[in-house]
C-alpha cells in the first residue's frame, strides 16, 4: 500500500511541476533531464526577451509544443527518471 502511495506521489509531483512550471522545464529538471531542461528554460527566456518584436512568439510555440508532448511521454511512462527508472515505479 506504502509502495503505491509513493508511485503516486511521484506520478503527481511530476503532473505539478508539468502543470505549473513546465514551460520553464521544471519537471525534467525533477526527472534528471538537465540538459534538455536547460533547453526549455532557455527557449522561454529567448521567447521572454523577444517577444517585444514578435518573434519570441515562435519560442512560446515551441516551448508550448514541447510542454504538451512531455504530457502525453510521462501519461504513457514514456519520460522517466534519468537513472532509467519509471515515474510510476
Amino acid at each position: 500500500m506504502e509502495e503505491q502511495n509513493a508511485k503516486n506521489q511521484k506520478l503527481l509531483i511530476t503532473l505539478l511541476f508539468w502543470f505549473f512550471l513546465g514551460g520553464f522545464g521544471a519537471h525534467r529538471f525533477y526527472l534528471g533531464w538537465k540538459k534538455s531542461a536547460c533547453g526549455m528554460l532557455a527557449l522561454t527566456i529567448l521567447g521572454m526577451l523577444t517577444a517585444v518584436i514578435g518573434i519570441g512568439l515562435i519560442f512560446y510555440l515551441a516551448v508550448f509544443i514541447w510542454w504538451i508532448v512531455d504530457l502525453v511521454f510521462i501519461l504513457q511512462k514514456k519520460l522517466k527518471f534519468a537513472d532509467g527508472s519509471d515515474v510510476l515505479e
